[in-house]
């Protein structure tokens, strides 16, 4: 079993930065975000729950600044192929033609579903 971002399956990745996965330009306090993960597989008979984190070494966005995370797990409900990855956008304070970069990451269930190499792995640019 895999998980994997939809939206790093569907967008092309920013490979003119250097990058394997998508970057996805957002606006300084958008607000709630949710996006759609995938399970690769037959779906499972009882709720799963994915962990997700944030990539320290590719992210510039500092948390509880920029964006939080809606408890850093997502569920995948029982008889479902898809969950829904919640984090926000904060309102951080406004910094004319800059932007940081947040790289959310998922982890598996710690057991048996394990994240897809190639999307595992979804970047937002947040313009300030």
């Amino acid at each position: 079993y895999l998980v994997e971002f939809q939206d790093a399956v569907v967008t092309s990745p920013a490979t003119s930065l250097g990058k394997t996965y998508p970057i996805i330009s957002v606006a300084n306090g958008t607000g709630s975000q949710t996006r759609r993960i995938n399970l690769v597989g037959r779906q499972r008979p009882n709720q799963e729950s994915i962990k997700f984190s944030v990539d320290a070494k590719e992210s510039t966005a500092v948390e509880g600044v920029h964006y939080t995370l809606d408890g850093g797990t997502i569920t995948l409900p029982a008889n479902s192929s898809f969950g829904d990855c919640k984090f926000t956008i904060l309102r951080a304070p406004a910094a004319a033609g800059t932007s940081v970069t947040l790289v959310l990451v998922l982890e598996g269930n710690g057991s048996d579903i394990k994240p897809n190499e190639n999307y595992k792995r979804l970047g937002f640019r947040i313009t300030l």
